[in-house]
């Protein structure tokens, strides 16, 4: 960093004769030293250790002197191209007082190398040139190697050509069994099973790993492996990020985004779809669920926040995302001052900035006397985050259709009971002909007892009764409305509650001074003896409702909060609770219903025998009741309705609830909606608070190709959109490929995938990443289509073995003389040892799931506080993608793993190697459970022995045979567990309990146990989970 200042002498030094002749004699060729490649050698050094005083940054920059602009750099003499001993800049970094560049304190120090490089560099001219990734790519000739023979498409020409130049053999091919077992772990995140590697050991045509490309390709798993990586860019997770961290609603943008890989989305439309969905012309609702991706940055509802603080925090997060996901650059270092090293100035981020003003969000999500927001009046601490749409969600749809079915085996299997059992038959003959009678008096299957007046707990509930049963009440608020309802024998399965308009109240449902109408219905059976019983329910629905959340999840109906809807006040609303067991009530009960806060104007309560599947469906009515004319039916009312069989009733229930879970197949999910934009401003330094910055319409970086806009109109997110994948643009798709080309090597062709700027790298092949972006455009932005030609290519096929000779040519295997071994990503980590035992639950999209996860570790989650509850279902073995992510609280195992917490975009994971890791994988109880199951599988076969099992061991978890030290290893370890075991049975209890698949029955514990604990060992395997 030069301190140089204009129109001062060039003596900076006292002693500069004596310098220029040291130089001289230094250098005595030195005009005639070659041109040199500035972008690859010289920008490099200059950006580390000058640009930072003298770069791009006019706010920070020292002398007024710029090295990044030649004509600014030799304009006072910094650099005089051809003559080094007359350059500034040459002086000073040779400096060995207080003068030296750059300075002490700045602590950067230059190599003997670069100074040497840099005085070589002025001697030759001192020519610039633009940073090469600001160039549009064009698509260069591709090289013919000598060794043509191992060439299989463009892709081995460039890496070949590089080997070959420094006098370098690729590796050889990796056996089919590595081949097949890397290929499958990089397509679909999961090992082929053994019948998938059989078959391609066995298959000896020519296009045989062609064909297995095209199957892993077409495998739904495919775009679930893509979507990982592109989750961490959209900063996808399930909550919010900022204070209390609650939940949001939007896991049908994670299936948008693994459907349109799996269904080959072009990437121009992906990236539109996800910027300005909504912009479209008649946008469809995929279209409309893919702008999610604008929604997913931290928000908060924290009180006392400030609006205008948060708003910016939202928009510069927006930029920072956008440049990092599509152009590779690091424009948040230009929210607070110009770019330091890149040409981005602040105008540049906050025009970017400007295209997103238009999005529907609020500061705090929270109506706060003092940050009120009218629009989200009356929400809970636990109300999701608007705007909002409700979707179909083909997950949901699959499972509720499941659960139906199930549910109609169990009504069957009943049915096929009260035929065999004549007790079962007489007491059903008898429920049919109370039930037809109930219904004659009752056709719509509802009955309205008459309330005993004036009976509450307050003693002024002044109301009446008419003779259809619909209380009025008056305006006055008693603290709580208890009302008694005299009931006839029979049973109690469901419970209705009217709103009805009434005049008394100016055509509404609700007293004039209700503001905030919500029902909160309790109720007790109050014996003739006096016993109090309180009922509880297992669901409850309304037909016109407000939702309400819990921790960012609708409640599955009502429950007992009924939020009725303002917007229909005077339409009569109508809410059912179903009872979680039907009551038997006797001649003298009372059926006790508890309203506090009751804002109804006018209600009428009813009961019925009859429960329903769903709540709104319950009574049954004229449908019932020609059902039970017919004596050889059994309606599915009398399974519900009765307890008459407690195994098949409980089995009805628990379907139930996971029936109700899947909510009608619909789901809610963040969207993106547009509004008249807000003003944007440039922010000096970043201060929010400071409003003396210019105004700024959207705009693109100054120095990159502008938006075309002849009319001068205002340009919007579909501008934005459309720009970043135009044919003109030098920075989409390179950003694009280098990033997979990590995916599948280890490292980009430029090893810093987010920033392809001054701070990056220089691409290793540089030539080969322009042929790849240029091909990737030219396809159609054809994600497919590229990574096939990856996974085609001989460089890909290498083995990964490590070659000692060239640990000191190219430690970093940067020029792929070989494959990287790359230890699988955390969520695949888990996916891996799931898909060996066997457990793996392979559905396709759908809400979040919620594996094991130590106790107490939500202990510090609150506002509101949480409990964390473990599936019980096959849901706890659903893929590590669909982890519920929650950002202030990862869950351990992924976090252990390097998985980030999505707070920010992330373009590059990293990648850490710590005792924790094999500690998870030891004890962590989703793999002491793989372990177990995975026991089972091979002691489920009585075919060999102990060597025999252990063979089968490393076929399926690694894809090879064992070797025989590992076998003889093993042997032994087998044989000290069992003796363990054996002798402590209460430990080998305790192993096999830890988790939630069952024990199969008559099985030798300690036997069981020890192979779990030699299988604990196989899974934590560093091959296990790493791609060779």
């Amino acid at each position: 960093m030069l301190a140089w200042l204009p129109g001062r002498s060039h003596g900076l030094l006292p002693t500069m004769a004596t310098m220029t002749m040291i130089f001289a004699a230094w250098s005595p060729t030195l005009a005639a030293a070659p041109a040199m490649d500035f972008n690859k050698q010289i920008r490099p050094i200059l950006s580390e250790n000058c640009f930072v005083c003298h770069g791009p940054d006019k706010n920070n920059r020292k002398a007024q002197l710029r090295l990044d602009i030649r004509e600014e750099a030799i304009q006072h003499g910094a650099i005089v191209p051809g003559k080094p001993n007359d350059s500034e800049l040459v002086q000073r970094i040779f400096a060995h007082d207080d003068n030296v560049m750059p300075p002490v304190k700045s602590h950067k120090q230059l190599t003997t190398a670069e100074k040497e490089t840099l005085k070589q560099w002025i001697a030759s001219g001192a020519n610039y040139a633009p940073h090469w990734a600001y160039i549009p790519p064009q698509r260069p000739e591709v090289p013919h190697p000598k060794d043509a023979a191992w060439v299989r498409n463009p892709i081995d020409a460039f890496i070949l050509q590089g080997l070959e130049a420094r006098h370098i053999q690729p590796a050889p091919e990796a056996d089919k069994r590595t081949l097949l077992r890397r290929l499958s772990l990089d397509l679909t995140g999961l090992p082929p099973t053994p019948e998938d590697m059989n078959a391609f050991l066995a298959d000896k045509r020519p296009d045989a790993y062609e064909r297995q490309v095209d199957r892993l390709l077409a495998s739904p798993h495919f775009g679930e492996r893509m979507a990982v990586s592109w989750l961490d860019l959209a900063r996808f997770a399930d909550t919010v990020g900022y204070h209390g961290d609650q939940n949001i609603n939007v896991f049908p943008y994670r299936d948008y985004v693994i459907d349109s890989f799996n269904h080959n989305k072009p990437f121009d439309q992906f990236t539109i779809e996800q910027l300005a969905g909504d912009l479209l012309p008649n946008p469809t609702v995929e279209q409309r669920i893919a702008t999610g991706f604008n929604r997913l940055n931290m928000v908060t509802r924290e009180g006392g926040a400030q609006p205008g603080e948060y708003l910016a925090k939202y928009a510069a997060d927006r930029v920072r995302t956008v440049s990092a996901t599509w152009l590779g650059s690091t424009m948040g270092c230009a929210e607070c001052h110009d770019h330091k090293f890149d040409p981005f100035t602040s105008r540049d981020f906050y025009q970017m900035e400007a295209f997103f003003a238009d999005v529907k969000q609020w500061g705090v999500y929270q109506d706060y006397q003092y940050t009120p927001n009218p629009e989200l009046k009356g929400w809970t601490n636990d109300h999701p985050f608007p705007p909002e749409l409700e979707v179909e969600s083909p997950y949901l749809q699959r499972r509720q259709e499941q659960f139906r079915q199930r549910l109609a085996e169990v009504h069957a299997r009943a049915r096929a009971r009260l035929k065999t059992e004549p007790g079962q038959q007489a007491a059903f003959e008898q429920w049919r002909q109370e039930s037809l009678a109930f219904l004659k008096q009752w056709p719509d299957g509802w009955a309205v007892p008459l309330p005993e007046v004036g009976k509450t707990l307050s003693g002024k509930m002044n109301e009446n009764v008419t003779a259809e049963g619909v209380i009025l009440f008056q305006d006055e608020f008693p603290s709580r409305d208890e009302i008694q309802l005299p009931l006839s024998p029979g049973r109690l399965a469901a419970i209705r509650l009217e709103l009805l308009p009434s005049d008394q109240h100016g055509g509404s449902i609700l007293r004039r001074e209700a503001r905030k109408p919500t029902i909160q219905l309790s109720a007790t059976l109050r014996t003739k003896a006096g016993r109090q019983m309180p009922l509880a329910f297992y669901h409850a629905d309304a037909d016109h409702k407000e939702p309400h959340y819990v921790n960012g999840a609708a409640l599955l109906g009502i429950q007992e909060r009924w939020k009725v809807d303002r917007n229909a006040a005077r339409t009569k609303q109508t809410g059912v609770w179903l009872l979680e067991t039907p009551a038997q009530v006797q001649e003298g009960d009372v059926l006790v219903i508890s309203l506090p806060n009751n804002p109804a104007g006018a209600l009428r309560l009813s009961v019925s025998p009859f429960a329903a599947n769903a709540p709104l469906e319950a009574g049954g009515g004229q449908a019932l009741a020609k059902e039970l004319a017919d004596p050889g039916t059994v309606p599915e009312a009398y399974l519900l309705g009765t307890a008459w069989d407690a195994g098949a009733f409980a089995e009805v229930r628990k379907l139930q609830r996971e029936w109700l879970e899947c909510r009608g197949g619909r789901a809610l999910t963040l969207i993106t909606l547009a509004q008249e934009p807000r003003v944007t401003r440039i922010l000096p330094r970043g201060n929010w608070q400071d409003q003396s910055g210019a105004i700024v319409q959207p705009g693109t970086p100054h120095f990159l190709p502008p938006i075309p806009n002849p009319s001068g109109r205002r340009l919007t997110r579909l501008d934005l959109a459309r720009w970043l994948v135009a044919p003109d643009n030098p920075l989409t798709a390179r950003t694009f490929v280098n990033r997979l080309w990590k995916e599948f090597f280890g490292t980009g062709i430029s090893s810093v995938v987010d920033d392809l700027g001054a701070q990056g790298e220089w691409p290793v092949h540089p030539e080969l990443l322009d042929w790849l972006a240029v091909e990737f455009r030219d396809s159609g932005w054809d994600v497919k289509h590229m990574v096939r030609l990856l996974v085609l290519s001989s460089t890909y096929h290498q083995s990964s073995k490590l070659r000692p000779e060239l640990q000191e040519v190219d430690p970093g295997n940067r020029l792929l003389a070989r494959q990287t071994p790359r230890r699988l990503e955390a969520e695949f980590v888990r996916d891996n040892a799931l898909s060996i035992a066997g457990l793996l639950n392979p559905d396709i999209g759908g809400p979040s799931t919620h594996p094991y996860q130590p106790a107490g570790y939500y202990a510090n989650l609150q506002f509101p506080d949480r409990d964390y509850y473990p599936d019980t279902d096959d849901r706890q073995y659903r893929r590590g993608l669909y982890t519920h992510w929650q950002r202030t609280f990862l869950h351990p195992m992924l976090a252990n793993f390097d998985a980030p917490s999505r707070e920010e975009c992330t373009a590059s994971r990293v990648v850490s190697n710590t005792p924790q890791q094999a500690l998870t994988l030891l004890n962590d109880p989703t793999f002491v459970e793989a372990a177990r199951v995975f026991a089972q599988k091979l002691l489920a076969d009585k075919t060999g022995g102990d060597e025999e099992r252990l063979d089968r061991a490393f076929e399926l978890a690694l894809g090879r045979p064992i070797k025989a030290r590992e076998r003889a290893s093993l042997a032994e370890f087998l044989g000290e567990q069992r003796t363990h075991y054996r002798a402590h049975p209460e430990e080998a209890k305790r192993l096999l309990g830890v988790v939630l698949s069952p024990l199969p029955g008559g099985v030798d514990e300690a036997e069981l146990a020890a192979w779990t604990t030699v299988c604990r060992v196989i899974l934590n395997l560093h091959e296990t989970i790493t791609s060779y």
